[in-house]
């Protein structure tokens, strides 16, 4: 926020003259609201008056005994410039009202007086250093703003021309970029010819010229404005810098915890491995043994032909069998004593057939005589041939075994 200093503009109202000629008026100096300010390059900013700012006390006081001159002085005035300057003073009463600061003067210079009275010079217009906060915004009235004055601070009050918008207080020109135009009224010969103007960079109050004032200002507020981007950046930088090292860490915490949970599981695993080696299960052993012998002596006759044994246990076998038989898996849903059952069903069928074939081997390889002397016999054995290969009709069961271990497991469910 820097410093820089303000005219303002406002109507004498009414005078009068005293005993020693000097005349006394009465002005509306200042006034609250928004105002348009032309910079040096012709450029316009307006800036707002904040109604607390304008009927702060210390602003209002700092009106009170000020110098009164004829038009703006190129320069602030001084212990030194005062004097070339001043025809009069402000007196040390001042009142704010319905958004004006109301102030008397008394002029005590002839040239001054005799201006006003033929009427040249016909308002006031206060020059005053502000602080400058140039944060945009709406006014209460609605009207937009550039920025804001801040600490208003009276420095003179100068005797001017009518102003270009009338009888209303108003803000002319920035003097940090130029001089009042309208001030034109002639100053001694000896007064400055530059403009100087206050700012504060970096907490200290600085004087430069009024010219390079508002570009410095301009390149302080860009500099600011780039300063607090750059930290935006650094911050969202260190951020996510900050949360891949917190990221990294909780992995890290993961796979250590991972590996003392598989370090855990693998000592159990080996204290489990000894203690089962360290068990007397021989017994248990022998007999599991047992049962796999039996089952695979049971099962050989329908194991497939290239079968060799790799320690299955019965269950195991059975499947092979099935498989093998019926030549597709066991269905899910079939129990161990209903697949046993069709197994056996299988094999009593097998042994079945092999009697049977034997048997009608046997009978066939009977054969007749040249002579016919055995032709009963011959005609005897040929019909226990046929009878053989046809089953009885009440041996139902049997021809059911016989048959059943050439369909599938779903023809028994």
């Amino acid at each position: 926020m820097g410093q820089v200093s303000r005219y303002d503009y406002g109507q004498l109202t009414k005078s009068e003259t005293t005993d020693e000629g000097y005349l006394r008026v009465w002005c509306k100096a200042a006034r609250v609201g928004t105002q348009l300010y032309t910079r040096g390059d012709g450029s316009q900013v307006r800036e707002y008056r904040p109604e607390d700012e304008v009927a702060n006390p210390e602003s209002l006081a700092s009106f009170g005994m000020k110098a009164v001159t004829l038009g703006h002085p190129k320069v602030l005035l001084d212990t030194e410039t005062t004097k070339l300057h001043q025809v009069g003073h402000a007196g040390s009463h001042i009142r704010y009202s319905d958004g004006f600061v109301e102030v008397a003067l008394l002029i005590t210079d002839q040239k001054a007086i005799e201006a006003i009275q033929r009427g040249d010079a016909q308002e006031v217009s206060a020059g005053y250093r502000v602080d400058y906060d140039p944060t945009p915004g709406i006014s209460p009235t609605g009207e937009s703003y550039d920025g804001v004055q801040r600490n208003i601070r009276i420095n003179h009050i100068a005797l001017v021309e009518k102003g270009r918008a009338g009888r209303n207080v108003r803000l002319l020109l920035d003097s940090c970029d130029r001089l009042d135009a309208v001030a034109d009224f002639e100053l001694p010969s000896n007064s400055p010819v530059i403009s100087m103007a206050r700012i504060t960079l970096d907490g200290l109050d600085l004087e430069i010229p009024a010219d390079a004032a508002g570009a410095v200002q301009s390149f302080v507020k860009d500099t600011e404005r780039a300063k607090a981007d750059l930290q935006q950046k650094l911050d969202a930088k260190d951020e996510a810098i900050q949360t891949a090292i917190t990221e990294k860490s909780e992995a890290q915490d993961r796979t250590d915890a991972a590996n003392e949970r598989i370090n855990e599981l693998e000592k159990q695993l080996a204290d489990a491995v000894a203690a089962n080696e360290q068990r007397d299960d021989s017994a248990d052993i022998k007999e599991a043994v047992n049962q796999r012998l039996e089952a695979l002596q049971k099962f050989a006759p329908i194991l497939p032909e290239d079968y060799k044994f790799d320690g299955e246990d019965e269950a195991q076998l059975m499947a092979l069998a099935y498989k093998n038989v019926f030549e597709k898996d066991v269905r899910e849903d079939a129990s161990a004593d209903y697949l046993l059952g069709i197994l056996d069903g299988v094999l009593a069928a097998m042994e079945d057939i092999e009697e049977d074939q034997e048997e009608i081997k046997s009978d066939s390889e009977f054969v007749p005589e040249e002579d016919g002397s055995n032709v009963a016999e011959v005609r005897a054995a040929l019909a226990q041939v046929q009878a053989a290969e046809k089953f009885d009709a009440q041996d139902s069961y049997r021809e059911r075994l016989v048959n059943g271990w050439k369909s599938d497991l779903s023809a028994h469910a």
